[in-house]
């Protein structure tokens, strides 16, 4: 797709412009990747991980309810992340990322520092501060991410966005399915030492037998006997080491945030300057005006989020009582879909900038459509986890397909000045679907049945698939491109 910006000005020795050489962007955006990948892991084992057993088994909160106290989280992304996208415009990229990292380091300690009693006259207060919890987590996720991408967008040539965006989807795919196995895999060795089931020596003890009988498998039938068999807590301390990894997890983000330079051109910055000085910087008509030059963005992030939302607060606890796995089992089962998805995250991006971006879009949507209908009718087949794991897999390469390519469209079409603006915007959109599958995955899951949430996101990604082959054409995106011109 052709360029059809003006031509940037000459960038001053002092001011940083974009990068094209390989090298070159690279070394430019490690410290964001570094914030990338801690806060993503870092919120992924919290809200994917954490969360759902901890609500549901330790705490003993119905699937229902656990699912409504989730919604605080993506009600606050998508308030949030437009204002702060466009604060992102006006005072630079480094200080949003560096808040919203800040402001998750606390909450996971509080969060566990809250006794719940369904008992007691105060547990609908309890739930409440929970809920204010987890919008505290959604602001600081819509304050660190939209810079992020909007930060690549500065630093990196237009020709390489598809491949930096791609690096980016990496470590986000990378702290998504990583988080399943670490999360449990840190409840199930710290765990019981939490819960005074185990001493700390003790603990170690065990685990190193458990090591040694993996590195030599011909003991490993005999270890096993001579072990005690693991004990299944239900209490709400056996949940907390995941809580506190999250936790260490955004002040390693913090401090990464610390080290990231503002890279975007001297004139850019004077001009937006310029027009805060005249009260015309990214006003709220500037904003609207952004909204409706992308329609087709927002219509199909709406949509196909609507489905992604159905399942996202659900997958962990599905394989878990569908498949009878423990925590660290489904994790394991899960490092094979990450080690995929992480192994060809890259090439795509690259296949984005050299196939075309809405190709790219298209196929990869069509992809996670593919991958998400394989989940109810394997299941339906009786084909197990395997069956369960391959569809999830499926669904993840669609999904590095389709979004670096989805990035760098929107990196094109705002330009640096209004960039941030135009990945909030669509953020935003992607905040409301989510939302509201979000809403009803409890009660499809509780009322209807476990596969009832897969089977609404399978048709609403179809649906956006079709609005992505309708709707994302290049000739469509230049109109864009103009009206983003003229305002």
């Amino acid at each position: 797709m052709s360029q059809t910006y003006p031509e940037p000005q000459p960038v001053p020795p002092t001011a940083a412009g974009p990068a094209s050489k390989r090298g070159g962007w690279l070394a430019a955006i490690l410290p964001v990747v570094l914030i990338a990948a801690c806060s993503e892991l870092g919120i992924s084992v919290l809200s994917n991980s954490a969360l759902p057993i901890y609500f549901t088994t330790g705490l003993k909160i119905p699937t229902s309810v656990y699912t409504l106290l989730m919604l605080p989280f993506f009600i606050s992304e998508v308030l949030f992340k437009s204002p702060l996208g466009v604060l992102a415009d006006r005072v630079g990229r480094r200080p949003l990322m560096l808040g919203g990292a800040l402001v998750t380091v606390f909450t996971p300690l509080i969060l566990i520092s809250v006794h719940y009693n369904p008992a007691a006259a105060t547990a609908i207060i309890t739930l409440l501060v929970f809920g204010i919890l987890r919008a505290m987590d959604g602001a600081g996720q819509a304050a660190i991410w939209p810079s992020l991408y909007a930060y690549v967008g500065d630093v990196v040539a237009e020709k390489s966005r598809g491949a930096a965006m791609g690096l980016l989807n990496v470590v986000y795919m990378a702290g998504l399915s990583l988080s399943l196995l670490i999360g449990g895999l840190v409840d199930s060795t710290f765990g019981p030492i939490f819960t005074h089931e185990m001493t700390f020596g003790g603990q170690l003890h065990k685990l190193g037998k458990q090591v040694g009988s993996h590195l030599h498998r011909e003991h490993a039938a005999r270890v096993a006997a001579a072990l005690p068999p693991a004990p299944l807590s239900h209490q709400p301390e056996y949940y907390y080491p995941s809580f506190i990894l999250a936790s260490l997890l955004f002040a390693l983000a913090t401090f990464a945030a610390l080290a990231v330079r503002e890279r975007r051109r001297a004139g850019v910055v004077a001009a937006a300057a310029d027009a805060e000085a005249s009260n015309e910087s990214v006003s709220w008509s500037g904003f609207m005006d952004a909204l409706r030059t992308v329609p087709q963005f927002l219509g199909l992030a709406v949509v196909t989020f609507l489905g992604i939302g159905c399942i996202m607060p659900l997958v962990k606890k599905f394989a878990l009582d569908e498949y009878g796995m423990t925590e660290t089992a489904f994790g394991i089962h899960a490092l094979g879909p990450a080690f995929v998805i992480a192994l060809i995250s890259v090439p795509v991006g690259h296949l984005a900038d050299r196939w075309g971006k809405t190709q790219s879009v298209r196929a990869g949507f069509a992809l996670c459509a593919l991958g998400l209908w394989g989940i109810p009718l394997l299941h339906h087949f009786h084909v197990g986890i395997l069956g369960f794991i391959g569809a999830v897999t499926v669904l993840g390469v669609g999904f590095v397909a389709a979004f670096p390519a989805w990035l760098a469209l929107l990196a094109d079409l705002g330009g640096e000045e209004r960039r941030g603006t135009v990945f909030a915007a669509v953020s935003t959109a992607q905040g409301i679907g989510a939302l509201g599958g979000v809403a009803v995955s409890g009660l499809l899951y509780d009322k209807i049945g476990h596969i009832a949430p897969f089977v609404a996101a399978s048709i609403l990604v179809s649906l956006g698939t079709l609005l992505a082959f309708l709707f994302v054409r290049p000739q469509a995106i230049q109109t864009s491109e103009k009206k983003l011109q003229k305002h």
